[in-house]
């Protein structure tokens, strides 16, 4: 998924670099973190303003707030869009709204039935668990994972967060004190960005290891996403609707509905900025979303019949519409247990 997953980063990526090019000649020092225990972690992400102190200070053992979280990732993402409104009642006009609806859109953060988001409200660690989760199945990182040893409090975990828990330990990005979660437990704003660090430390490391887009490329996905956002509204739509792959030096996006597939059509067809034939729209059987269900299906399927300890690797395959599980073995049975659940939308492959 590494080519889908690089559309929807390349405005976090630019900033990204652009940040680090100038956090050297930041001036300005946090006063409050030398003796902290996650100083690096909170110095990192000052330097590319991702947080930032009031009179000098973090105050990293000060509990974070939604909106609080909701503003640093959406620093961390680093768009810059036209202004985002909410309907969430106790949102508009705060300061935090833009970057609220934000997230909201992207489906890492989400309010409440009555209508309302409780931006002021402080975030309890299997919450923040589901936020971390969502943020990286948007960047398209792997957020699949069971514990080894569960934890000694899994009872607590309301069943709606036990799958990020569970990812967020496995991965060793939350893993509790002593085995213990506590889930009901307030995240600090220290804690918070040390998780954070975590992850974004694993996925540069991806990153390096995996082939860059070139400019021109890069330079294309920004122009095709901005126009996919006007046909279909937000990311949050397109997402349960298409795809979006490199083949060669043709930038493919598959589209479930017809409708949505003439609308997107004549938006690019609209865009003097994008030069022709290279952006090929076609018809799609499945969505982002659909293969990120699938691919979590076909581990989920493999592990509960083989090795706790087996390395599972899925992908997707966008040209013959498949997921690909990859692992280095495989029983009769559970060939038999994926074939029930996907059949032929999978693809297993033996190393």
């Amino acid at each position: 998924m590494r080519k889908y997953a690089k559309v929807f980063i390349t405005a976090a990526l630019a900033a990204g670099l652009s940040t680090a090019a100038f956090a050297a000649n930041n001036a300005s020092q946090l006063t409050d973190i030398d003796n902290y225990w996650g100083k690096a972690a909170v110095q990192y992400f000052y330097d590319r303003h991702y947080v930032s102190g009031t009179d000098g200070k973090f105050r990293p053992n000060e509990d974070i707030t939604r909106e609080g979280i909701a503003a640093i990732i959406n620093n961390m993402i680093g768009e810059d869009s036209a202004a985002v409104t909410t309907d969430f009642k106790d949102v508009k006009g705060r300061w935090s709204e833009r970057a609220i609806s934000s997230l909201v859109d992207k489906q890492i953060m989400s309010g409440y039935s009555n209508g309302t988001f409780r931006p002021t409200q402080n975030i309890t660690r299997e919450e923040f668990a589901v936020i971390a989760y969502n943020y990286m199945s948007y960047k398209g990182m792997a957020t699949t994972g069971e514990q080894t040893v569960p934890f000694a409090d899994e009872a607590k975990i309301s069943p709606w967060a036990k799958e990020a828990v569970n990812a967020m330990g496995a991965a060793g990005y939350m893993t509790g004190s002593n085995n213990v979660f506590n889930p009901k437990e307030y995240v600090t704003r220290g804690e918070a960005v040390n998780v954070l660090y975590r992850i974004v430390m694993t996925a540069d490391s991806a990153q390096a290891a995996a082939p860059e887009a070139t400019p021109e490329e890069a330079s294309l996905e920004t122009k095709v996403f901005k126009d996919i956002t006007e046909a279909y509204g937000s990311i949050k739509k397109f997402a349960g609707d298409g795809i979006m792959y490199w083949q060669g030096d043709t930038l493919h996006i598959g589209v479930k509905t017809q409708k949505n597939k003439d609308e997107l059509e004549s938006v690019l067809a609209a865009d003097k900025t994008i030069p022709k034939n290279v952006v090929y729209v076609q018809t799609a059987k499945y969505s982002y979303d659909d293969y990120k269900k699938m691919m979590s299906k076909a581990e989920e399927v493999y592990r509960a019949t083989e090795a706790t300890d087996a390395v599972v690797k899925t992908d997707v395959d966008y040209l013959n519409e498949k997921v690909v599980l990859t692992v280095q073995s495989i029983s009769e049975e559970t060939r038999a247990n994926l074939d029930d659940a996907l059949g032929g939308a999978l693809r297993i492959v033996v190393q």
